[in-house]
């Protein structure tokens, strides 16, 4: 039985398709909300919204620091491993739990301005998106984030060559 042998560049387009995904969600989201919201969708008082943005504030916190470190707890782990195959699907791996734990806090955020109609829920998960922006994957970030060895960048640089 032969597996399927992946190149670099489909490699590096499926994690761009997995980030685009994640973050197409939540956009969506945030959009579908604002108009139920426009068209005078249900609201909570000022106590419940008070609440919500304190846990919100300091599960987006939480998250941005969370993702940050164990995606480099990941990668120390990755960058010892010997195989390049090995090292490109484990930091996939990581790379989707570190895009997740900023995708949660921005889907509460926009659940709580659902619920209660304040915008400054959609302001929190607009800067989380912009977070989520920052951590665009690349062929550049993958190599420094991995610290590559050239034969290894070389890999990743030729979008036609076979991953192994």
């Amino acid at each position: 039985m032969e597996t399927y042998k992946m190149t670099s560049g489909e490699y590096f387009k499926s994690i761009k398709i997995i980030h685009i995904a994640l973050l197409t969600g939540v956009v969506f989201f945030m959009a579908i909300s604002f108009l139920l919201q426009l068209d005078g969708f249900g609201k909570v008082g000022k106590e419940v919204s008070n609440i919500l943005l304190i846990i919100i504030s300091i599960f987006s916190l939480f998250g941005i620091i969370a993702s940050n470190i164990i995606f480099k707890n990941k990668v120390n782990e990755i960058s010892k491993k010997s195989s390049l195959k090995i090292k490109m699907m484990d930091y996939r791996s990581a790379l989707i739990v570190k895009l997740a734990l900023i995708e949660g806090p921005s889907f509460f955020s926009v659940v709580a301005f659902l619920i209660t109609g304040e915008y400054i829920f959609l302001g929190i998960a607009l800067i989380l998106i912009i977070v989520f922006l920052i951590y665009t994957p690349g062929r550049t970030k993958l190599k420094n984030d991995l610290a590559l060895s050239k034969k290894e960048s070389e890999i990743i640089d030729n979008p036609d060559t076979e991953i192994v």
